[in-house]
């Protein structure tokens, strides 16, 4: 996709986003000066809870004691249009190319767009989202009580998870931590960390973690 304009004329490319980097998520901020083209849906994905973030594999040749399912819909997610500088910004933000690679895929709509996919033995064992969208405890929650007020429904999640952590030690505790963190849009202890799912690392400070907990209760 390119946008000419005279002199400043400049390269834009489509990105699909299905995880943080969508609206009203954790690191949206990243796509501040990129034009939304609105949503589209990715075909022969998978997608992938991990906790604070997803991961879409390709789902036409999966690894041995991956937990793929033919049964998924396509990856449901958002198109933005970015420049060269905003391109890195988020190259950084996915790990490329050691946590997620960057490929280029025919999207639903007809439209070619950059995807951050991982490989399948990043999600071994770790179940498929079969609706395709992510996040999926809030939206399967959102469908089973309609008439719950979305205020209300984030406290009675919040609550829910904060208790777990509570009471959680371990890899365990960091995830859900992690989780909490990224649902509440706290401050990482190092902006642009992540935390790969085979070797969980502490995103968020626990004071912080602490102070959601008592907002939720």
């Amino acid at each position: 996709m390119e946008e000419h304009a005279g002199r400043g004329a400049q390269t834009l490319d489509l990105v699909f986003v299905y995880g943080s980097l969508k609206r009203g998520h954790s690191n949206h901020h990243l796509l501040a000066t990129a034009r939304f083209e609105g949503e589209a849906q990715a075909p022969g994905l998978t997608l992938h809870d991990l906790g604070p973030f997803p991961m879409a594999i390709a789902a036409a040749q999966p690894e041995a004691g991956s937990a793929t399912d033919p049964e998924t819909l396509p990856v449901s997610g958002e198109v933005f249009a970015v420049d060269a500088e905003t391109l890195k910004r988020l190259d950084r933000l996915e790990g490329v190319p050691r946590l997620y690679q960057r490929q280029r895929l025919a999207l639903l709509d007809g439209r070619l767009a950059w995807v951050y996919l991982g490989q399948p033995h990043q999600v071994r064992h770790v179940p498929a989202l079969a609706a395709g969208c992510w996040p999926a405890l809030l939206l399967l929650l959102s469908a089973l009580i309609p008439a719950l007020a979305p205020a209300s429904l984030q406290a009675a999640t919040g609550l829910a998870a904060c208790n777990r952590w509570h009471r959680s030690q371990g890899v365990s505790r960091i995830e859900l931590g992690n989780q909490i963190g990224a649902a509440h849009y706290l401050t990482k202890m190092q902006r642009l960390q992540q935390s790969p799912p085979e070797a969980p690392v502490a995103l968020y400070a626990e004071s912080d973690l602490e102070r959601a907990c008592d907002s939720a209760r």
